[in-house]
């Protein structure tokens, strides 16, 4: 077979690895290597930028550059032996990758890892990243069309070069090490549309696991397993969610996402748990729709219910002063205090005495943390903005009885109130059983907006968009003596529904049809519209905020207002 070999890239990619070998491990390492699986996957679903695949077009730019990635090609030595390898790759099989990370650069280096399809070339940026490695990326590409398309490729397999860069945690490698071991080899976990097909009939325990984002399962369905459990968990989430795992580690096990890269990595991370019978759907769901198979709609969990109720039974929407915080915290039963700001806020300025400690866009994921359902709570954060959320949240998964604080952190603070340095303990109280459904749909949800900004807008942002976006929709949770009363933000062209925060529910008919509208929701100080916010994107809605400072902010920037006329 004919190789053509491009000498400069071939001389930068060689050159690198050569100074890589030399360079001492501690001047390599950035950061000490996760000691758990569990921390080292979190850093990768927190961190992936396009699930951390690299194109082939790209890549050749980036090994012309100055500082090449290093090339780690996980084929076995007989597909080297037979079609060669990119040039200035490092050589180790799948199965043997755990034995040999001697062989691999520094924690951070650039590392893009290939096989013959891309499958294999998944499974080691995925197990790479648990070890320690903090910027790997599989080729998207099959080996044959790199060869097809004239790009550097050498013969036979590469000298093996001890480099000794990196110090990953040894019981973390034993448990990759253990599947890869076992798994590593063909067929590598691949399942076809068919055979799953056949196992779906032929096996009415297997458990299916759908790592879609939720949006693409509303907007383009679920596979339809029939008798067969469905469990979905967005491949972002999935080690958060673990709870929701499968209890029999050896369960059969599919797992599906588009295309198939997604499963692949959610497959790998289960082998190195000690699952012991989990596959990937080869094609995911698009190669199961393109082979006719069936397909239903994905069906939410029930959130209208405990949203009714909330609504209906709201006193003081939801909320207590400090005053009468400090009574109950005095009693023989006082609330739980949950407190959802993020972990910096708190090692710097602390917490209220007795509080548990959850930041907001981990919430869903360490609900064993929370009392049973019933339970008094009352959040709170350094604003009330946070808290807002977090309240409305439980409520939806099926706590009865919380709170927000309305006062911020610092005015707690200021006026003498208990408080306690540093962050409290963690303690799992395992406590409700929430939905597995409701609690990981949530969890998406808050993971995604618990961060900053929250779902912020200011008046002024507001007014600004307002002529900058006229199709937006603006929607007023005031109730009707309200709107009367004080009138409604001038809001021009743009469409302004108006719907009382105590018939979101109610009128889920007039909510926007389109989940993806730009939404500025407001009320009378920005509370309620929180509330309403949080409803919304707990329904899928992607792209809502809540006027800070609500219809006084307003006036008070000095932005113009509408007489309200009923329909």
């Amino acid at each position: 077979m004919k190789k053509k070999l491009q000498v400069l890239i071939s001389m930068i990619v060689l050159a690198s690895m050569v100074l890589v070998a030399f360079v001492p491990v501690a001047a390599q390492e950035a950061a000490p290597a996760p000691e758990t699986l569990d921390a080292g996957y979190a850093a990768l679903l927190s961190s992936m930028v396009g699930y951390n695949t690299v194109k082939a077009e790209d890549l050749l730019v980036e090994m012309a550059s100055d500082a090449p990635p290093f090339l780690l090609d996980v084929r076995t030595t007989a597909e080297l032996e037979e079609g060669g390898y990119i040039e200035g790759a490092v050589h180790i099989p799948l199965n043997e990758l755990a034995q040999n990370l001697d062989l691999l650069p520094a924690f951070d280096t650039p590392i893009v890892t290939y096989c013959g399809s891309g499958w294999r070339a998944t499974i080691a940026m995925t197990v790479l990243e648990a070890m320690g490695w903090t910027e790997v990326r599989a080729l998207k590409a099959t080996f044959l069309d790199w060869v097809a398309a004239g790009n550097p490729v050498a013969e036979g397999v590469p000298e093996a070069v001890a480099l000794n860069a990196a110090e990953p945690n040894a019981d973390v490698v034993a448990a990759v090490d253990a599947a890869l071991s076992a798994y590593g080899v063909k067929p590598f976990g691949v399942l076809d549309a068919e055979g799953l097909n056949t196992a779906l009939v032929e096996d009415p325990a297997m458990i299916v696991i759908d790592v879609r984002r939720t949006s693409e399962w509303v907007a383009n369905g679920v596979m339809d397993t029939g008798d067969v459990e469905l469990v979905n968990i967005p491949l972002e989430r999935l080690v958060a969610q673990m709870a929701f795992w499968p209890a029999d580690k050896d369960a059969h096990i599919v797992v599906y996402c588009g295309s198939g890269h997604r499963s692949t990595m959610a497959m790998a991370i289960l082998w190195t748990y000690g699952y012991t019978n989990v596959s990937s759907l080869k094609g995911g769901f698009g190669g199961w729709v393109d082979g006719g198979y069936a397909v239903a709609d994905y069906v939410a969990p029930d959130l209208a219910t405990p949203y009714a109720d909330m609504l209906a039974n709201m006193a003081g929407y939801d909320t207590i002063k400090v005053d009468g915080l400090l009574e109950e915290l005095a009693t023989d039963t006082p609330p739980f205090l949950l407190d959802v700001r993020t972990t910096g806020e708190l090692l710097e300025l602390g917490h209220i005495e007795g509080a548990v400690h959850i930041p907001l866009n981990e919430l869903g994921a360490n609900l064993n943390q929370l009392p049973a359902f019933d339970t008094p709570i009352v959040t709170y954060c350094g604003s009330g903005w946070r808290a807002t959320i977090a309240m409305t949240a439980l409520q939806a998964l099926g706590w009865t009885d919380v709170r927000a604080l309305k006062a911020t952190y610092t005015d707690w603070v200021a006026a003498g109130n208990p408080v306690a340095d540093g962050v409290p303990e963690a303690v799992v109280l395992d406590a409700a059983e929430v939905d597995p459904a409701a609690a990981v749909w949530m969890d998406a949800t808050l993971a995604a907006r618990g961060v900053k900004p929250f779902g912020v807008i200011d008046a002024d942002a507001f007014n600004t968009a307002l002529i900058e976006s006229p199709e937006m929709i603006v929607i007023d949770v005031r109730r009707a003596e309200e709107l009367t009363e004080n009138g409604v933000v001038d809001t021009g062209e743009v469409a302004l529904v108006t719907i009382p925060l105590e018939e979101l529910i109610a009128q889920m008919e007039n909510w926007p049809a389109d989940k993806a509208a730009q939404i500025v929701v407001y009320c009378g100080s920005g509370h309620r519209s929180t509330m309403a916010t949080t409803i919304l994107w707990s329904y899928g809605y992607s792209n809502v905020s809540s006027l800070k400072g609500g219809f006084g902010g307003w006036i008070e920037a000095g932005y113009p207002v509408a007489e309200y006329v009923a329909p």
